[in-house]
């Protein structure tokens, strides 16, 4: 056998040759240009002109494109160069000079041909006199035909509203793309209140130097209403499901926004493969625009299968799933979404399991929108549980009903009704002892009756990816229906994200919960309490580590073989701040900040035992969702800390808020 060094020397050896060998390839050129130099350049940055030529800057980066160095590029730049400046008004700019320095390569070691260079690098100045632009005079609007609004008054299509949308300025250079801009966006407003056939003619007399006077002739043509929506190609599939989804659209205004909407709802049913609409001006009805929907239903099952390994600093999990989805059960858009896993289960680790069993979770789930009211989602979901904590077993049938509806696109509330049955075995003896702080919020077995209500504000500009705006939330259980236990469990909430620059969004959230019991039976039981640590809230530590503790008969908290159990707590409070830098389209990185805290009493808090973490992640986008890496790090020392890794790594499936 080799020696470990000789073949770690080979590998070495063969990514050297393999990296060297990916420069060989220059388009003809035996040099790379890795900076251009612009000097006398105002109206544009550096990145600005460059798009429009064919030089440019290698980067470092082995993803970025290379610019090899042409010498026969250069005049048709400096022509370029010139012509971009002529459609931005600088009618008299000139290109002085272009001067390129040509560093060789220096001769490779590692390559297959002895002797050979490596591409040189090459620097370009290139020097630029811009001389004056010519000014916009005067901008002029004409409507040969009638001005838009006199049949149906409409403030967005006053000469005032169309002024706004031209995008040249008197007094201010004139630009071409500017000209062009101003056209699609008066025809862009036009379409938008009503007028399908507006047109838009631009003109411009332009006298290099002195001025150019701009000119719209435009021709609104007649005003548009919405007439009939049909449908084609529906299949199984309902009509008048279908027809819910879209019933706000006739009678009002034409507009292409208003078109795409109504595709955008019905893809949305998740039940066609394609979704086309289709304007036809209507026979009967003057004024009218009829659409027609042509779809193509999709296979309504689906079967996914899969295998999973969960990794957490106190749990391993290894586990086989199965999803099974009709689509349109019965025949009436009901969803029948069947989720089923199957697995083991170790903690704190599978080289260390303390505790080990199987885990089992059973959950169908029924929806279907329009049973009771055509815009409200109705839910069934019963599900079995087997599964594993730190210190105890147990399993749970449960069911949940409920009821959801939004409110305009921004407004979405929720109405469940929730049981529960929770068997515990392999409980520690710690659990069952008489001196525990959880009293009687420890009872083997229960059963749990409550309702639900939740509320939740979308004032962002996606709801299941946001980038800019806020998520306001709260959920209210109201348990004491029956069963064993009466309590208010409170958990309001605040999303908070900022985009900007499209590869950097900042991410924050702050969440506080409280348990406040009532009456003969009152507590949460110990499953329902509140818990941090884990891939989601607080990311120093393992999953539902920062919690209160029990500690076995003669065990010191922070000694090497005393480990306590996690029992969860009647306070919570929960901030986050997150960095989301894009660096391709797949792959992005973060860095982040938590903190937190959970307290055993009611409405208890103490902020000098606030427990904070921070540090990077990386995030990878694929087409059957985002994968997440997180390595959170401790930053403080506190009460719950004794005994705890200083860090801990997370895996985990979306962002983590």
């Amino acid at each position: 056998m080799r020696p470990m060094w000789t073949c770690l020397f080979g590998l070495v050896l063969a990514v050297v040759v393999g990296c060297s060998s990916k420069l060989d390839d220059v388009r003809g050129s035996d040099a790379y240009i890795k900076d251009v130099k612009f000097v006398g350049v105002e109206r544009f940055t550096e990145d600005e002109l460059l798009q429009y030529l064919h030089m440019g800057e290698t980067s470092r980066l082995p993803w970025k494109d290379r610019y090899a160095f042409l010498p026969a590029n250069i005049p048709v730049d400096a022509a370029r160069i010139v012509e971009v400046y002529k459609a931005h008004g600088y009618y008299d700019a000139e290109v002085v000079s272009i001067t390129p320095r040509v560093k060789a390569g220096r001769v490779r070691v590692f390559t297959r041909t002895p002797g050979e260079r490596a591409p040189g690098k090459a620097t370009i100045e290139v020097i630029v006199r811009e001389g004056e632009p010519t000014l916009v005079e005067t901008i002029a609007l004409e409507f040969p035909d009638g001005r838009p609004g006199t049949e149906v008054p409409d403030p967005k299509v006053s000469e005032l509203a169309l002024r706004k949308r031209v995008a040249l300025v008197t007094g201010r250079a004139f630009e071409i793309p500017l000209l062009n801009r101003s056209v699609e966006q008066l025809l862009e407003t036009l379409r938008e209140a009503g007028y399908a056939e507006a047109e838009v003619k631009e003109a411009a007399e332009v006298q290099p130097g002195v001025g150019a006077r701009v000119r719209f002739e435009i021709r609104p043509g007649p005003h548009y209403k919405i007439g009939e929506v049909r449908f084609e190609g529906l299949g199984p599939v309902p009509e008048r499901f279908v027809a819910n989804e879209v019933d706000y659209a006739p009678g009002k205004p034409y507009s292409p926004r208003l078109v795409k909407k109504v595709e955008a709802n019905t893809y949305g049913l998740d039940v066609f493969d394609t979704v086309t609409v289709e304007e036809r001006p209507s026979e009967t009805k003057k004024g009218t625009i009829d659409l027609v929907v042509k779809a193509r239903p999709a296979k309504p099952q689906s079967i996914k299968l899969g295998a999973g390994f969960g990794l957490d600093p106190v749990r391993w999990e290894q586990r086989a799933s199965l999803l099974y989805t009709h689509k349109n059960l019965f025949k009436n858009l009901t969803r029948l979404d069947l989720r089923a896993r199957a697995g083991y289960a170790e903690l704190p680790s599978m080289f260390n399991p303390q505790e080990h069993g199987p885990i089992v979770k059973f959950e169908p789930t029924l929806r279907q929108k329009g049973l009771i009211e055509k815009r409200t989602v109705a839910s069934l979901s019963p599900s079995f549980e087997l599964g594993i904590w730190e210190g105890y077993q147990f399993y749970s049938p449960t069911l949940r009903a409920g009821l959801s509806r939004f409110f305009t696109r921004f407004v979405e509330a929720e109405l469940a009704y929730n049981f529960r049955f929770v068997d515990f075995f392999n409980v520690s003896p710690t659990l069952k002892g008489e001196k525990s702080i959880l009293g009687l919020d420890f009872r083997d077995p229960y059963t749990l009756s409550y309702l639900e209500p939740s509320l939740r504000i979308y004032l962002t500009d996606s709801v299941l990816r946001p980038k800019n705006g806020a998520i306001l939330g709260v959920v209210y259980d109201i348990m004491g229906l029956g069963g064993d236990f009466s309590a208010h469990r409170v958990r309001p909430s605040v999303r908070l994200y900022w985009t900007p620059h499209w590869r950097l969004t900042l991410a924050g959230r702050f969440e506080m919960g409280w348990i406040v019991p009532y009456g003969a039976k009152g507590g949460a039981p110990i499953d329902m309490r509140f818990y941090l640590g884990g891939a989601d809230t607080v990311r120093g530590w393992g999953l539902r580590r920062l919690s209160p503790q029990m500690f076995p008969a003669g065990c010191v908290p922070g000694e090497a073989d005393c480990r306590g159990i996690p029992v969860g707590g009647n306070t919570m409070i929960l901030a986050n701040i997150e960095a989301r830098v894009r660096a391709t389209e797949m792959l992005s990185f973060v860095v982040f900040a938590d903190g937190g805290d959970v307290r055993a009493g009611v409405n208890q808090f103490a902020l000098d035992q606030f427990n904070y973490s921070a540090g990077p992640g990386v995030r990878l986008d694929t087409p059957i969702g985002m994968f997440r890496l997180d390595v959170g790090f401790r930053l403080n020392q506190t009460e719950y800390a004794l005994g705890q890794k200083i860090w801990a790594v997370h895996f985990g499936l979306g962002e983590a808020f």
